[in-house]
């Protein structure tokens, strides 16, 4: 674990940034796995863990995120648990991750791929995985700030962009954290208000819909088969409209957009 990280204690990073516990490592195999060890210890809430790389990324069912060092800011967040029929925790970090990177990136704009993930000019430049600790989600958020010098492996070339590539931009990994930092404490109210756990607030709802990546796309999903999508509801579902019109809710698995 590293006391100084981008040129500050990281005691003194955690206090700018308002969070009760900030551990921060050069590599680890998973900051998600880090956090989830933490919880045995019962955590604050707002508790982060920063990698500059990881051995063991993953997304979503266990595919691989790819996390070499440098390349990108690696960070999980302790959240309370919202009932695990929502499927929206993930939307509501993506809307979080979304902002920031348009303040990051500014005159960019940003859309969200239902269910998890975040693209910028088309190309996937954040990725987010929220895990169940018991009455904790533990969400891990990586954002790729620069293309590795040998380049995104060929299974995610043309599917994943970074800031560098897609802005001309620069950054450093902590300027990244403070931004997603900032824009996590202005949707953290969802996950401490019982009030929001049956569906979005509107103004957070209507927000993931102007950014809604998959509307009216041909997609297939992992647990409904093929359709269009049509939007997402107020409890965070994928709206699926089949071909002889009817619609059902996709609540977890993965989409695949179907290229025209």
């Amino acid at each position: 674990m590293l006391n100084h990280w981008q040129g500050r204690p990281v005691s003194e990073w955690a206090e700018i940034w308002g969070i009760p516990s900030l551990e921060i490592y050069r590599c680890v195999s998973s900051t998600n796995d880090r956090l989830i060890d933490l919880t045995e210890a019962e955590p604050a809430s707002f508790s982060v863990v920063i990698a500059d790389e990881q051995t063991a990324g993953r997304g979503r069912a266990g595919s691989k995120w790819y996390s070499p060092d440098g390349a990108g800011l690696l960070m999980s967040v302790l959240l309370p648990a919202l009932p695990a029929s929502q499927p929206f925790a993930p939307l509501i970090v993506g809307i979080a991750v979304a902002r920031a990177i348009e303040v990051l990136a500014d005159g960019f704009s940003t859309q969200i791929k239902w269910p998890n993930d975040v693209f910028l000019e088309g190309g996937k430049v954040a990725g987010i995985l929220c895990e169940s600790a018991g009455k904790w989600i533990v969400t891990g958020i990586g954002v790729n700030i620069r293309t590795p010098v040998a380049g995104f492996p060929p299974e995610f070339t043309g599917l994943t962009s970074s800031l560098e590539e897609t802005c001309q931009l620069t950054l450093a990994p902590s300027y990244v954290a403070e931004a997603l930092i900032s824009e996590l404490h202005k949707v953290k109210p969802v996950f401490d208000d019982p009030m929001y756990l049956d569906q979005l607030p509107s103004g957070l709802y209507e927000e993931l819909l102007s950014r809604d990546a998959l509307f009216g796309s041909e997609v297939t999903t992992e647990q409904e088969g093929g359709g269009v999508a049509r939007g997402i509801d107020e409890r965070g579902a994928l709206i699926l409209e089949r071909e002889d019109s009817s619609r059902v809710r996709v609540v977890s698995g993965s989409v695949t957009l179907i290229e025209p």
